[in-house]
């Protein structure tokens, strides 16, 4: 699985959200999810649930930075969200008979109820999900060092080059 999500880790719960996002690099062309759902002790045969599941969820991070609407992406957590079954026990509300899955599926419901999910982000370079801990809710980047640092460069080369010599 992914070390570089650094600097950016979502706090706990919401960080094994952010984890299961980051099963795939789409900058580099790598996929991590049957990892992660052998992590999580599933069985493969689960993998297009958990595709559907983790598209759904990064579409509507992707709605966290840049506003609009994902009414596919709705439908899909919506379908993961019927799997979830809560009870109380001992005093506690907890999942019954629920996979890895379904907790991903609770702990987002969770953060989008409690108002956490709208720190939960995805990268507009690289679509790396991170937690955006400014003031005011504006980051856009994974890290200014890598993706931030790529873009403003980028940017500027491509002003010099249209700017009359």
């Amino acid at each position: 699985m992914p070390n570089y999500d650094l600097p950016n880790p979502a706090p706990e719960p919401l960080r094994r959200v952010q984890l299961f996002v980051n099963s795939i690099d789409r900058e580099h062309g790598r996929e991590w999810l049957p990892a992660w759902l052998e992590e999580a002790g599933l069985r493969a045969t689960e993998l297009e649930r958990a595709t559907r599941l983790r598209e759904a969820l990064r579409a509507l991070l992707r709605v966290n930075n840049e506003g609009g609407s994902a009414p596919e992406a709705e439908a899909a957590v919506n379908e993961a969200a019927r799997r979830v079954r809560v009870e109380v026990r001992d005093g506690r509300v907890a999942l019954a008979g629920a996979d890895a899955l379904d907790a991903v599926a609770a702990i987002a419901l969770t953060a989008m109820l409690d108002g956490s999910w709208m720190r939960l982000k995805v990268c507009r370079n690289c679509e790396w999900s991170f937690y955006d801990n400014s003031k005011n809710r504006s980051g856009n980047w994974c890290s200014m060092q890598l993706c931030g640092n790529r873009l403003k460069t980028r940017a500027y080369r491509t002003r010099r080059r249209s700017s009359p010599a």
